[in-house]
């Protein structure tokens, strides 16, 4: 591949003797300086092109990093902030959020004709929005809401987990409300729990999970973050390796958490030179670099606030992507 990715240094593990190392994908115009973007978030693998799409979202844009040419190209929306992209199962279309909508996107498409409206959420509430979204192993989409939002503070109890399906799209299905900042959605690698995260509890939860009704069950917590001092951090974006361990970005921690959960214990974590840390995927052609989505404040001091990290060596590996199940998205 073309490099792309500028090296932030190699750093010896306390529990074993190897190196990760963390790097930045760098800017279209100045290669030897990182991109940057205002709050970078949700970043997905596409294994059939090699690239991984992410949004800013006060940017109102979604990206794309074509991993063997290093460019990154844009697609802006214009109608409000941008939380959410997800594959769609064979289709050349993109699902995205905007504000408290579910939008299908062409990449390919120029102006508001690129955009097709598949759902409102949280209706009466013109001020929620959309915060995060997965596909599942069966095509539904879980996606999440928050409530109004003014700086870093957001108005707790208005939001709601929902699940969208296409033969009831137009109708989400409600799982879990109220909740203050739905984020950090994930599958076992057997389908039989998903993870979950709203952010103010400063807790990783777990349900069992059927995944052929789209049912959960039996909630718990897996991990408390106050227990392990990480008293102003909140839970951000999650992901899952291939061992079923969950990989946690921590929101004003700076770090990314390793956690098995089923010793519900933290195995290692991941310090980053930024405060704002996301969320994170795994991609690259194997599945075994870890990308992390940065943001920055309005009078950000740190100067890599806002890049897109990655995370390499570290032993893990992620799966493939699920992706929405829309039969007609490329007619629709």
């Amino acid at each position: 591949m073309v490099s792309c990715f500028l090296s932030v240094g190699a750093i010896k593990t306390k529990s074993v003797n190897q190196y990760y190392k963390i790097s930045m994908v760098s800017s279209n115009d100045d290669p030897k300086n990182p991109a940057l973007f205002a709050h970078g978030e949700c970043p997905v693998w596409d294994a059939d092109t090699q690239s991984l799409f992410f949004v800013d979202v006060h940017a109102q844009n979604v990206h794309r990093l074509n991993y063997n040419t290093g460019k990154i190209s844009t697609k802006h929306i214009g109608y409000g902030p941008v939380n959410v992209v997800s594959l769609i199962s064979g289709s050349r279309r993109l699902l995205v959020s905007v504000r408290s909508g579910l939008y299908l996107l062409d990449w390919m498409v120029a102006g508001d004709a690129a955009l097709r409206l598949l759902t409102n959420l949280d209706d009466g509430q013109p001020d929620n929005q959309i915060n995060e979204g997965k596909a599942d192993v069966e095509g539904r989409f879980w996606v999440g809401t928050k409530g109004p939002q003014s700086g870093d503070n957001v108005v707790p109890d208005r939001g709601a987990l929902y699940s969208v399906d296409q033969d009831s799209y137009t109708h989400a299905r409600t799982h879990l409300k109220p909740v203050s900042i739905s984020n950090g959605i994930a599958f076992a690698p057997n389908n039989s729990l998903m993870y979950y995260v709203d952010s103010p509890t400063q807790r990783i939860d777990a349900f069992d999970y059927d995944s052929l009704r789209g049912e959960l069950s039996g909630r718990r917590t897996i991990i408390d973050l106050t227990t392990y001092g990480y008293d102003d951090a909140i839970p951000d974006g999650m992901t899952i390796d291939n061992k079923g361990h969950l990989w946690v970005a921590l929101m004003f921690g700076g770090s990314v958490l390793h956690i098995d959960p089923d010793k519900r214990q933290v195995v290692f974590g991941y310090k980053l030179p930024v405060s704002r840390t996301t969320s994170v995927c795994w991609g690259g052609p194997d599945l075994d670099e870890l990308f992390v989505t940065t943001g920055r404040a309005a009078t950000d001091s740190e100067p890599l606030a806002g890049a897109l990290f990655t995370i390499r060596a570290t032993g893990s590996r992620g799966a493939p992507t699920h992706a929405f199940r829309f039969d007609n998205a490329d007619s629709y």
